[in-house]
């Protein structure tokens, strides 16, 4: 009688555990939300900007993607000879990545389940305003009223969707950021691409070398 006793307050208290454990009126989890991930600091200097499009690009996530971004970024990609072979605004950058607003084509995060980024740092400097006058209305590279910081390094990427196939870039990326004055926060506004930096090779040489080594520039990627 004592252990059938015993034996019924053991298996009440496993109910009662069982129910603190699962409760019905907790939100409803996203898919592949990890509940103890600590939310992304702001921006508050270049350094944890940087570290938060690491988490983006990690993460897939479109939404702290989006936050790095500033109202007028602008990307390019050049060949050897200096020509523009890719370049792309603001929104046009978020809809590659995260898909377009109205959910009509996906992204670059949605289409590949696999996304691994590394960035690894060669310099930083600063573009000195007074050094950067606009050469044309609208010129994406003046900055005459304000100071860049400007990090270059050696990216790799590794995108991979649910055949196995995707991309492998290995490459110098350039990022100029800027602080905003209104929140003080620090954004990307432009990203310059150099996928053949370091080679003595040009044009379709200096292409051919990338698919031997089975590489691909970002600007192809992100233009599949």
């Amino acid at each position: 009688m004592r252990y059938t006793r015993y034996f019924a307050c053991f298996f009440s208290l496993l109910i009662l555990l069982a129910a603190g454990c699962s409760n019905p009126f907790a939100p409803q989890k996203r898919q592949g939300q990890d509940p103890q991930q600590v939310p992304a600091p702001p921006a508050t200097t270049p350094e944890i900007l940087l570290d938060n499009l690491s988490r983006a690009m990690n993460d897939r996530d479109k939404e702290l993607y989006e936050t790095v971004i500033d109202p007028n970024f602008w990307f390019t990609e050049t060949n050897c000879l200096g020509e523009i072979v890719f370049e792309n605004d603001r929104e046009f950058e978020l809809a590659i990545m995260g898909g377009s607003r109205d959910g009509s084509k996906p992204g670059l995060f949605t289409t590949f389940r696999t996304f691994e980024y590394e960035f690894s740092l060669i310099s930083r400097s600063i573009e000195l305003g007074r050094d950067y006058p606009k050469a044309f209305e609208g010129d994406p590279d003046g900055h005459p009223d304000e100071d860049w910081v400007v990090f270059r390094g050696r990216t790799h990427m590794l995108i991979i969707d649910e055949n196995n196939d995707g991309f492998r870039v290995d490459q110098v990326m350039n990022f100029k950021l800027r602080q905003d004055a209104a929140d003080g926060l620090w954004r990307i506004i432009r990203w310059v691409d150099d996928p053949l930096s370091g080679g003595t090779e040009c044009g379709s040489a200096a292409q051919g070398k990338l698919v031997a080594e089975g590489r691909a520039s970002w600007a192809e990627a992100k233009g599949r």
